[in-house]
């Protein structure tokens, strides 16, 4: 995640540089709109490596094992929302990342060489926060963005998974404070993102009075889509 920030910062900075100093009017082709993206989604880390958890649940204790992630795929649809007009002699402009309906999911194999059937991490969100748009030059854009994540999920275990069968946990969970950073290109209507997710999913069926359940789901993703 640090180089990535690094890496943004340092393309950011060095263009409203040069958006200062060049005295030439520049057109002002930074506009609002709504887009779709797709893309694979690769997970990360203890995502990817699986996960085992403690569940001290009396009479006697013993852990949760999650199973690794495998890569998945992406939709965004969304919508830019500027705020004001583009400034550094329209080379930058500010606005709101908005996306109203992300849908993801990576796969799964259960290691039981008689249930080979492949299963799920699925989530369902909205995903928010500021962005600044940097126009280089002609239609060319950059896009960088950190967004607030709300994802609600269902984890699909495969069959006889013990701890599932007693009622005290749970396939679905949600969380409101995941995290993304993000890098876009786009030219005209197409579009690229290199986007860094991370946080954390609690499986305790959305109930308080349940254990927490927490794993991590941190994911990169390289999408692709239109902006119109």
């Amino acid at each position: 995640m640090k180089n990535l920030l690094l890496f943004m910062f340092g393309i950011g900075f060095p263009l409203l540089l040069l958006a200062q100093d060049n005295a030439t009017s520049h057109p002002d082709y930074i506009r609002g709109g709504f887009y779709l993206k797709l893309g694979p989604v690769i997970p990360v880390g203890e995502y990817a490596k699986g996960q085992t958890i403690p569940f001290p649940k009396p009479p006697t204790a013993t852990q949760l094992s999650y199973l690794p992630a495998r890569i998945g795929a992406a939709m965004d649809l969304g919508f830019l929302i500027y705020l004001g007009p583009s400034f550094a002699n329209n080379y930058l402009r500010a606005g709101i990342d908005a996306t109203f309906l992300s849908f993801w999911f990576n796969s799964t194999r259960p290691p039981d060489t008689d249930n080979l059937i492949e299963k799920y991490y699925s989530f369902i969100g909205q995903k928010f926060g500021p962005v600044i748009t940097i126009n280089p030059i002609d239609r060319l854009m950059l896009d960088v963005s950190y967004k607030l994540n709300a994802n609600f999920a269902y984890h699909e275990e495969y069959t006889g998974w013990a701890p599932l069968t007693d009622g005290s946990t749970s396939e679905y969970g949600y969380n409101l404070t995941g995290n993304e950073v993000s890098l876009g290109i786009r030219y005209s209507i197409m579009l690229f993102a290199f986007q860094y997710n991370f946080g954390s999913m609690n499986y305790n069926n959305a109930d308080k009075d349940n254990m927490e359940q927490k794993i991590k789901i941190n994911t990169f993703r390289i999408m692709m889509g239109l902006k119109f």
